[in-house]
């Protein structure tokens, strides 16, 4: 989804399990039949859409996630729509032109996991009868056993911090690669126990030394994500340390952890001014 239009699909077909009449006990033996939920599928054909390291050069990199991030920020606001599933393979990008020449807009792919949001901004809850996200990408909050918290709008831009840091220490975008193996920094992000990517991120958040020890890992290629890195990782530290002194205020905004974590401070971070960002445009939770 991109900021002028949606993807351009060129058929559309929707089919349930119910109509095909598929055996919905034979996909799990081990689980009663209210556990499942019914689902529809959606076929699209579009055209082929780039993964992130495959964008060509760091600075293509910033502009296609800026274009996802303002995406993202127009979904929730204008059309009231959260994504709730930010990671690495659904910021894509295309070229703007149908050219190779290096100008290329943000795509932000892959909504099935969205929420539509009510006008006091709370999420309405999905029907997934399991949590939201991608695990190496998702907030700090939402990394619980049992019914994690409402996703909010502040855990997907969680998510794209962590897909920042993500992409500094795995993409080589001169040759179009990424590396295969999981950085160190990292490795727990990508682990089975849910609590071991909370405990792992909330030491990152807050240890200027843990943040030292990332910054080494951060490939030659993508040093001039740093910057971006270093000032998204001042607001998110801030709005945690802030967090723990005022968890008992029922003043301060939780939502957006006292102004901290808002659309605005994100792009003010990274040096961008907003485009299509009117005063019609209502804030950002």
């Amino acid at each position: 989804m991109s900021r002028e239009r949606a993807s351009s699909p060129r058929f559309g077909h929707i089919n349930s399990g119910h109509y095909k009449d598929l055996p919905t006990h034979a996909v799990s033996l081990q689980r009663p039949i209210e556990d499942f939920e019914d689902r529809w599928l959606y076929a699209l054909m579009m055209r082929f859409y780039g993964k992130l390291w495959e964008v060509g050069s760091v600075e293509a990199f910033q502009d296609v996630f800026v274009d996802c991030l303002e995406c993202h920020y127009h979904a929730y606001v204008d059309a009231k729509v959260l994504h709730r599933d930010l990671s690495e393979n659904n910021l894509m990008f295309k070229h703007a032109d149908d050219t190779n020449d290096g100008n290329v807009k943000g795509i932000l792919n892959d909504w099935d996991m969205a929420s539509y949001v009510e006008v006091n901004d709370e999420i309405l809850l999905s029907t997934a009868k399991h949590r939201t996200g991608t695990v190496p990408f998702m907030a700090v909050d939402l990394l619980v056993d049992g019914t994690p918290p409402a996703h909010l709008y502040r855990h997907d831009l969680e998510s794209f911090f962590y897909i920042l840091i993500w992409a500094a220490l795995h993409y080589d975008f001169e040759n179009k690669q990424r590396l295969g193996k999981v950085a160190l920094p990292v490795a727990l992000w990508d682990a089975d126990l849910l609590e071991s990517a909370m405990d792992n991120k909330v030491a990152l958040l807050a240890s200027p030394e843990k943040m030292n020890t990332l910054r080494e890992h951060v490939l030659p290629g993508c040093q001039a994500l740093l910057p971006w890195i270093n000032a998204l990782w001042t607001l998110l530290s801030k709005a945690q340390s802030d967090y723990r002194v005022n968890f008992n205020n029922p003043k301060w905004d939780k939502k957006t952890r006292g102004g901290c974590i808002t659309f605005e401070k994100f792009m003010e971070a990274l040096g961008r001014t907003p485009r299509h960002f009117t005063s019609q445009t209502r804030p950002s939770n």
